[in-house]
């Protein structure tokens, strides 16, 4: 499998914007995600978040993709 590292030179590597947007589009696709478990999810998510920064210590940035992750594979399905 390829991951960005060993891409072949004349494949364009995917920018972090790129990627949430097409891992959004796929989770929004995905039948067996129901609303709730995006809902859920992004609770949960959110939830962690305000935990850690209420500790003042640093967000992990994987969390913050997820959360935009989440919101836009949210959208896509009709809820804001």
């Amino acid at each position: 499998m390829a991951t960005q590292n060993n891409l072949p030179p004349h494949v364009e590597k995917a920018g972090t914007a790129r990627s949430v947007k097409m891992e959004a589009e796929r989770l929004a696709a995905d039948p067996r995600v129901s609303d709730y478990d995006f809902w859920r999810s992004l609770r949960n998510v959110d939830n962690r978040i305000f935990e850690i920064s209420a500790k003042g210590q640093p967000i992990p940035f994987d969390m913050v993709r997820w959360r935009a992750i989440l919101k836009q594979a949210r959208s896509r399905r009709g809820y804001a």
